[in-house]
């Protein structure tokens, strides 16, 4: 593992990827009076009108002739363009990044020129890959991790459809590096930006920010959400900014503000200068941009898809309620709807929109149409995505599988698009699609439980988690993973349907795989250091005997089954199947 870890090391060192476009057009362009930023769009050598350019504030279209002209402060240090439909950006040969940006590089009275090509292509049926939260820090091996656990389903999935000739792009929602320890392990978000072109990710990568991919050593001030995004803007371009594929608008924000306030008391990691703190919201100077790129689109029913770190609600209790949870901040930094709802409204005037999210690890679909009370949100899903690091590498790291905190593998969401239609269905990192649930048979749990050394170190130092060493006879639990109120789970015994009860319940699973390890192996005993943390994605029945076959059919969203036979008993350990 060490080889391989420096190895790749050097080559992030050795090697600098230029994300922006760098093309000089043939193409006749001036600059237009009072306009600071100029040039042109095209294609094949041909110019390309109607294209949509911005500096992050405003937004103009390239005329009959290709070129666009702006009128721009330059406050961003960047200009970039919304591909249009029909269309692909450059990716050089050996990276991930369109080139659809270009970095500003004269003083703000000074009009500079920057032209883009693109290419034709037919992508109104295509697949967006949803990944979030890789977090490479250079620990646990997450490196090669990443290359050997999720990578080969990555690829996979990719294969299949490029095999039937469909396009395949990736959305990124942020949280790829770990601000922690951009300075302890000398690997920051550019690094990431290098690393993931040279391990070959398939696809070209649309990258937005989170939270932990801002610069922790910028002091705390007025423009400190800003500065703290420098070093990500030279990796990776505008933190916020629009493309089309096929029929549908994809739009990325960065929807965290960054404060890094000092505290009292306060042992930031090495060279932080702040709490590495922030708000949960979308800054209205984005606001104002997002409402005049959705101005631009006539057809309202195109369906818009909104890339961003974290999400923007779910359900307060997720197996039977429809009352909306926000992450949103509020002026007085509590969470609160009122400023979820100012963004959604935004979105009010579209038949279909999809939230798609990470920052939690977890994965939780939340359709807001089932909460009556707010109808401005009757057109909105929250795909609050897995993360790529599961439990930030930790469980595989220490011999288990690839676990998520709630449970559930790691992995990513898949969005086959054909035309205005939008399904999804989401890939774990260790067994694959084929797989959206994993059974677990109570009474092996509970002889583990009662038996385990380890297991009950930790029980007696936390007695607020679930100590299945007490549960009933012939109980099995179900975890679907991506389970929504439209799913359907149903289980028959020897051709007898069960009562399949809704509820939440801890993995146990998860409970051996990351908090043994965690707490037991270091020795961190302190109570209620681990709290208890059901997911809502659990299904249980009663059996009638230890020994019987079980059938479970889980149906999802789109009708697709996913059927196991349950041979009982059914032994269980952290590296489960």
């Amino acid at each position: 593992m060490k080889k391989i870890l420096f190895t790749l090391c050097a080559l992030c060192s050795a090697i600098t990827l230029s994300a922006q476009s760098t093309f000089v057009s043939t193409l006749k362009a001036k600059a237009a009076k009072g306009a600071t930023i100029y040039g042109t769009v095209e294609c094949d050598g041909k110019p390309l009108a109607g294209v949509a350019v911005s500096d992050g504030y405003s937004i103009v279209k390239t005329d009959k002739k290709g070129v666009y002209n702006l009128v721009s402060e330059k406050r961003n240090g960047n200009v970039f363009i919304t591909i249009p439909s029909g269309y692909e950006a450059i990716v050089a040969k050996g990276d991930v990044q369109p080139q659809y940006w270009a970095k500003l590089t004269a003083d703000s009275k000074t009009a500079e020129r920057h032209d883009f090509t693109l290419k034709a292509v037919d992508n109104k049926k295509h697949v967006m890959l949803a990944i979030t939260d890789i977090h490479i820090s250079h620990q646990l091996g997450d490196i090669e991790q990443l290359e050997t656990i999720v990578m080969p389903q990555i690829r996979a999935e990719v294969e299949k459809y490029r095999k039937e000739g469909i396009p395949v792009y990736t959305m990124c929602m942020g949280d790829s590096s770990f601000d922690l320890f951009w300075y302890d392990f000398l690997f920051d978000i550019k690094d990431f930006r290098t690393t993931i072109s040279k391990i070959g990710y398939p696809t070209p990568i649309f990258h937005t920010m989170g939270n932990h991919d801002n610069d922790g050593a910028t002091e705390p001030d007025e423009n400190t959400d800003f500065n703290a995004t420098k070093k990500y803007r030279e990796a990776f371009g505008p933190t916020y900014y629009s493309f089309n594929i096929g029929d549908v608008h994809y739009i990325m924000l960065d929807n965290l503000r960054y404060r890094n306030e000092k505290r009292p008391n306060m042992k930031p990691g090495k060279n932080m200068a702040g709490a590495r703190n922030y708000d949960h919201i979308v800054t209205e100077e984005q606001m104002e941009w997002l409402r005049k790129d959705l101005a631009m689109i006539e057809d309202k029913t195109t369906p818009i898809v909104v890339g961003m770190h974290c999400p923007v609600y779910r359900m307060k209790s997720e197996h039977n309620s429809t009352e909306l949870y926000s992450y949103y901040t509020d002026e007085k930094g509590g969470r609160s709807l009122p400023p979820a709802l100012y963004f959604s409204e935004a979105f009010k005037d579209f038949e279909s929109v999809h939230y798609l999210t990470g920052h939690t690890h977890k994965l939780i679909t939340t359709h807001c149409a089932v909460n009556k009370e707010y109808p401005v949100l009757a057109n909105t899903i929250d795909h609050n995505v897995s993360a790529i690091c599961g439990a930030w590498w930790f469980t595989a790291a220490h011999g288990g599988p690839h676990l998520a905190p709630d449970g559930a593998p790691a992995g990513f969401t898949v969005f086959p698009v054909e035309g205005k239609n939008i399904e999804w269905y989401f890939t774990a990192a260790d067994c694959g699609a084929e797989y959206q649930f994993r059974a677990f048979d109570l009474n092996t749990v509970r002889d583990y439980y009662r038996t385990n050394g380890e297991m009950r170190v930790l029980l007696e130092n936390n007695p607020q988690r679930t100590d299945f060493a007490t549960v009933e006879d012939n109980r099995v639990a179900i975890h679907v993973w991506d389970w929504a109120p439209d799913w359907t789970v149903s289980v028959t015994e020897n051709g007898k349907p069960l009562k399949v009860v809704h509820e939440p319940m801890e993995n146990p699973q998860y409970t051996v795989a990351y908090c043994i390890p965690k707490s037991v192996w270091r020795r961190n005993l302190k109570k209620d250091l681990f709290k208890a943390d059901p997911t809502a994605h659990m299904f249980h029945i009663v059996a009638s005997a230890p020994d019987t076959t079980l059938e479970i059919t889980v149906t999802d969203s789109f009708g697709r089954e996913y059927k196991q036979t349950m041979i009982r008993p059914k032994a269980f350990s952290k590296s489960m199947k």
